[in-house]
Parts: structure tokens; sequence; C-alpha cells
């Protein structure tokens, strides 16, 4: 037998331990106590409104004010200690500015644009990546289960991200669509930069469909 037949017996016997178990065993019905939708429901912990827009401080601001920070202070902190003989933060921090640089920015764009853009680049790469590593700490923000301690209520252990809520990859997302219109058209022109998402020698049936998808992939 191959590792790959291995590998599918294993995977088959699996699935049919998983279902004689269910049936052997069977289950008290619905389980209501269980409703992992809460988890992403955002109560006001402190509300405030102001002209009818609700800025009301939740959980997800919570963990956007600490990706935020988390980011700020780790660039004052590395800025603030390098050497010309690299430490091991040192040596980190440089691979992670070769991926940014070398890979992301100039990867994409043109040397010089990428000299331009790369702070705004490195910012929203690792912003990105201190809410998705805050996510894999749990905190107490699940206000709804309690946790009992000396008799007083606490919010129990959870996880969560601040890019878990739709609006701030909504956000990070049209800001880097407006930016990228923007420095084409500076570059190019109004005109040039319409005509470069059509490819040349595109059938003019087709010029509108391929348009409408070179500005939605962006």
């Amino acid at each position: 037998m191959t590792t790959k037949q291995k590998v599918f017996a294993g995977l088959g016997a699996y699935l049919v331990l998983l279902v004689a178990v269910g049936i052997i065993f069977g289950s008290d019905g619905k389980n209501e106590s269980f409703q992992p939708q809460e988890e992403f429901r955002l109560t006001p912990w402190i509300e405030l409104k102001v002209g009818g827009i609700d800025l009301s401080f939740n959980k997800a601001v919570l963990y956007l004010l600490l990706a935020c920070g988390l980011t700020c202070g780790a660039m004052v902190y590395i800025a603030r200690r390098m050497q010309d003989k690299p430490n091991r933060v040192q040596t980190a921090v440089e691979a992670a500015y070769d991926l940014t640089y070398n890979n992301i920015a100039r990867g994409n764009m043109e040397p010089k644009v990428a000299a331009k853009w790369f702070p705004f680049v490195a910012t929203l790469f690792f912003f990105i990546w201190f809410s998705n590593m805050i996510g894999y700490i749990p905190l107490p923000v699940n206000d709804h289960e309690k946790i009992d301690i000396f008799g007083i209520g606490f919010p129990a252990f959870a996880l969560y991200a601040a890019t878990a809520n739709l609006s701030i990859p909504l956000v990070l997302s049209l800001t880097v669509f407006v930016l990228y219109q923007v420095e084409g058209i500076r570059a190019k022109g109004i005109s040039g930069y319409v005509k470069g998402l059509i490819p040349r020698g595109t059938p003019p049936a087709m010029r509108a469909p391929i348009f409408f998808i070179e500005v939605i992939s962006q």
C-alpha cells in the first residue's frame, strides 16, 4: 500500500469512527447554550454617539488600539536600538524589512515609487500582522460569559481580532484602492491610466468586461 493510499485509508477510518460514535452515543438534541456567533457580537462598553454616529467603545475598538499601539511601539523601540552589529531583534527586523520592501513594495512597484510608498506598505503590513497575532491571545473580552472570582463576575477569556470586524479590512482595502488610483493617475494622467487598464489587442466587445475586471481586481 502506498503512502497516499494509507493516508486516505486513515481518513476514511477516522470518518467511519466519528459516524459510529455519533450513532452509538447519539445526541441530547440541539445545544442552545453554545452560541458561537456571540463571540462576534459587539456590546458597547462605553456608549458614545456623535451626530447619530455610533462611536461606542467595545472589544473591537480595544483590539484596534492594541494593534496600533504595538505597531507604533515596536517601530519606536526598534528605531532606538539599531546597531552596527545586529542583535537577534534587529536581525528579525531586517528580515521583515527585506520582505516588505523587496518582496512586496519593489516586487510590485518601480524603485522610485516603492521608496515613496514603502513606509505606508510596511505600516500596513505590521498592523495587520500584529492584529492577527493578538487574535491568538485569549483576553477577558467575552462579556456574554462570566467567570466568578471571589464573588465578582468577570468577562470570560475569548479569542478575537480587530480584522475579524468587516469594517477594518474594508477601510484598509478602500484606502489602498483609492491611493492606488490616485498614484496611477498622477503618474500616467487620466487618459493614459484608463487606457492602461485595457491590454493592447483586446477585441472591442471585450474591452468593457476587461476594464471592469481590472478595476475590481485592484
